[in-house]
């Protein structure tokens, strides 16, 4: 007898959880636009990644992207990035970091740094990158520089 109690207990269930599964699943296809949001969510994730690490060089630049950021190697300039390069979905980054003009011939001992606060923004296609400089402090451009993952750097720095 108790063998049959627990069959009508599994027998009078299996509908009610049926009924629930078939509701959940109803309720995700009753709203398209949630489903939507959560998509375009994961695909953010899925598609917001670290910039190739390793050396990008072009005409007049050169830069060094590592897992904190990058160094920068301009003709006669130099600059850096302090935080994680990092593009959205559509291949953008937009970060901020220094731009430090350099003078002919050696450095001075305990002379002080003249970096301006710089934004670095620009995309990648692959291992294609268009870098813009922004100087912000007095909203000027510095350049913009094509630049490929790989390639060696064409500088020329200033003597």
């Amino acid at each position: 007898m108790n063998n049959n109690a627990g069959l009508m207990q599994v027998v009078w269930a299996f509908p009610l959880i049926v009924t629930m599964l078939f509701w959940q699943s109803e309720s995700c296809r009753k709203n398209p636009q949630a489903n939507a949001n959560a998509k375009s969510q994961s695909a953010n994730v899925e598609r917001s990644d670290a910039v190739l690490k390793g050396i990008w060089g072009g005409q007049h630049v050169s830069m060094e992207v590592t897992a904190d950021g990058a160094t920068i190697e301009y003709d006669c300039a130099h600059g850096a990035i302090n935080e994680p390069l990092v593009v959205d979905r559509n291949g953008k980054f937009d970060v901020k970091g220094t731009f430090e003009i350099e003078r002919p011939g050696p450095q001075r001992a305990g002379q002080a740094s003249e970096a301006r606060p710089a934004r670095y923004s620009g995309t990648i296609d692959g291992k294609k990158m268009t870098l813009n400089v922004t100087l912000t402090d007095k909203n000027e451009s510095a350049g913009t520089f094509t630049l490929s993952h790989g390639v060696m750097p064409q500088i020329v720095k200033c003597l």
